[in-house]
């Protein structure tokens, strides 16, 4: 692992086997990561990547090239990232998540463990068509075990129950769950969206981020 491939911002906790700027056929770019990063062993980050600050990884996470992550994203163990992906300020994915190129999710999301994201319809069998991944806007709260299909779009404040099939848009403000999932109004209690405490604050009982008054 070279400087060369990388770049990280100051106060940077980075365990062993940690490999940063992982350099791929074509790359022409560094990883930039920001200050105040905590990064666990066993990850892979490639070079062509963009993260902002006060990141936090757990072990054995993979993220590959082309991808832009805002501030104080959370992604923990063993997730992968395919690539070419948009992630917006304070969204935490939990453990175990598969995450396709193309995917788009915006700020203040909250992705449940377990979580599969699709990006073709029709994999191996549609020539010419290139992926399509899912849109996650503002808000969106996603249970474990949740399967998202290719192109769908979450909108934003909704909530997705857990083990649920979401194979077509959702409006915003939407409760979703089943399989597939049904549509229903969103109760009381779950109006308004994600606290944004919640996630950009109190990030990992095992030596996470401290807190500073994140806004």
């Amino acid at each position: 692992m070279s400087q060369t491939t990388y770049q990280i911002g100051s106060h940077a906790q980075i365990d062993p086997d940690v490999t940063l700027g992982y350099e791929y056929p074509g790359w022409s770019r560094k990883l930039v990561i920001g200050e105040h990063a905590i990064i666990r062993s066993g990850t892979i980050i490639y070079a062509g990547t963009t993260i902002g600050k006060r990141f936090t990884c757990g072990h054995q996470v993979l993220i590959r090239a082309e991808c832009e992550i805002g501030d104080r994203v959370v992604i923990f163990h063993k997730c992968t990232l395919e690539g070419r992906i948009t992630i917006g300020r304070g969204v935490k994915i939990m453990a175990h998540c598969y995450i396709p190129s193309r995917t788009r999710i915006a700020e203040l999301v909250f992705i449940g463990p377990g979580c599969t994201f699709l990006n073709a319809k029709k994999p191996m069998r549609d020539r010419g068509v290139g992926p399509i991944g899912a849109t996650i806007e503002e808000r969106v709260c996603i249970g474990g075990g949740v399967t998202i299909g290719p192109g769908v779009t979450i909108g934003r404040n909704s909530f997705i129950g857990a083990g649920s099939l979401v194979n077509k848009d959702v409006p915003p403000d939407t409760l979703a769950y089943g399989v597939p999932a049904r549509f229903y109004p969103l109760p009381d209690d779950l109006k308004g969206g994600n606290i944004p405490e919640l996630l950009l604050t109190g990030t990992d009982l095992w030596g996470g981020q401290v807190e500073d008054g994140a806004e």
